[in-house]
């Protein structure tokens, strides 16, 4: 009897100690969970957006930062405010984003601190832009576009700048006009040193060429672009009719083998993409 009540007892024992493990093990799992939907979330969003669902994307960011929040408030760590601040930008919410990152900078994660500096200017000169002070958003965006390093940033800044340049182009002397242009090349094709699988500085070279006349190039440049992808899908379409502009420029201005060379390698792209013909896109179609 008394072997018996003791075994009880341990049995009480083992069963309490597995008991006490599983709950430890699901609390540090349910921790380490909230990082991985976080990530997995965010990764999701991204694959979303090369894809052009948008809605989705969003959704998935606003996911990924919620994981990111839950994670924050059980174990806050470097890695969670960092995915934090990753998903906040992607959402444009840029203070907060400057904010999540000199976290994450102050629990050790070095990069992060030059991230928060350069996602903190970038939001305010956004701001100086809405509130119509166009020159001084024009020099933040210039100097983050040459100087910056954390990619999202630096491809916002970029886009920002060149519209705004291009708006202010026809209000310019000619001669200077070109001065404008290539300086404004030139930063772009530093950015394409640094990226050059970046659809989206292809896009902008493109629509940069095109302005000095340079029809042949913004069209390679176009193409570059859509082959590598763009992350928006009116950028996506605004491509491919600057493609179909330089191939009507190009088709008055070229001849003979010029033109024969230039035709053959256009119809080999456009059977690629399925276009219905020279000037008519796929999502023309749809």
């Amino acid at each position: 009897m008394v072997k018996v009540w003791r075994q009880t007892i341990l049995n009480k024992k083992i069963l309490s100690g597995a008991g006490v493990l599983l709950a430890l093990t699901l609390l540090f799992s349910g921790c380490s969970s909230s990082l991985q939907k976080a990530k997995l979330h965010l990764a999701a969003a991204q694959e979303r957006e090369r894809s052009f669902r948008t809605d989705e994307a969003t959704a998935l960011y606003k996911k990924s930062l919620e994981e990111a929040e839950n994670e924050i408030r059980k174990r806050p760590s470097a890695q969670a405010y960092l995915l934090r601040g990753l998903a906040e930008v992607n959402l444009a919410r840029w203070t907060e984003a400057s904010r999540s990152f000199s976290l994450a900078a102050t629990l050790g994660e070095e990069k992060a601190e030059s991230w928060a500096r350069e996602v903190s200017l970038y939001g305010l000169a956004v701001s100086f832009q809405e509130q119509g002070l166009t020159e001084p958003a024009i020099r933040q965006f210039s100097i983050l576009a040459e100087r910056g390093r954390f990619s999202p940033v630096v491809r916002a800044a970029l886009g920002r700048m060149i519209d705004s340049q291009l708006e202010l182009l026809p209000s310019l002397p000619e001669k200077e006009q070109e001065k404008y242009l290539t300086k404004t090349i030139g930063i772009v094709e530093k950015a394409l040193e640094l990226d050059p699988a970046c659809g989206y500085y292809h896009y902008l070279l493109s629509q940069l060429l095109s302005h000095q006349g340079k029809y042949r190039e913004s069209f390679e440049a176009a193409v570059m672009a859509r082959e590598l992808g763009l992350p928006k899908l009116d950028l996506h379409r605004d491509n491919d009719n600057q493609i179909v502009f330089c191939y009507r420029q190009l088709k008055e201005s070229l001849t003979g083998e010029s033109w024969t060379e230039f035709s053959r390698a256009y119809r080999l792209w456009i059977n690629k993409w399925k276009w219905a013909d020279e000037e008519t896109p796929d999502w023309k179609r749809r």
